[in-house]
């Protein structure tokens, strides 16, 4: 006789019975960057050990690297003009949504200052 096992991991106060912590941002920085992407972002939170993915919105950020349990340093992807929330992904499921969490993709100003008339 087979025998089909579901597993359901419950979710509390950011701990699953499953036993792994769901991971939270705390502080993303810088939190501007060009569309083009590109440039390095340090994530800070918590439970990050384990880390499968770090998502700018809809777009994953490819390499990041997690520097410990708190903190992940991460290039950012390409993307549209916006702010979007940066949410990583562990064992113990994806980062919840909060105002920490935002970056911000932003076309740089050109003042008129940076332009010399010969």
């Amino acid at each position: 006789m087979r025998y089909l096992f579901l597993i359901v991991a419950i979710c509390f106060a950011n701990v699953c019975l499953a036993g792994f912590p769901v991971p939270t941002v705390t502080a993303v920085s810088p939190n501007t960057g060009a569309p083009a992407g590109g440039n390095t972002v340090t994530v800070t939170g918590t439970a990050f050990t384990g880390a499968s993915a770090v998502q700018f919105g809809a777009n994953l950020a490819t390499p990041f690297t997690v520097d410990s349990a708190t903190q992940i340093t991460a290039t950012a992807p390409a993307g549209a003009s916006g702010t979007v929330d940066v949410r990583v992904t562990t064992q113990g499921g994806t980062s919840p949504v909060t105002p920490a969490d935002q970056y911000t993709y932003a076309v740089t100003p050109v003042r008129l200052q940076d332009f010399h008339v010969k």
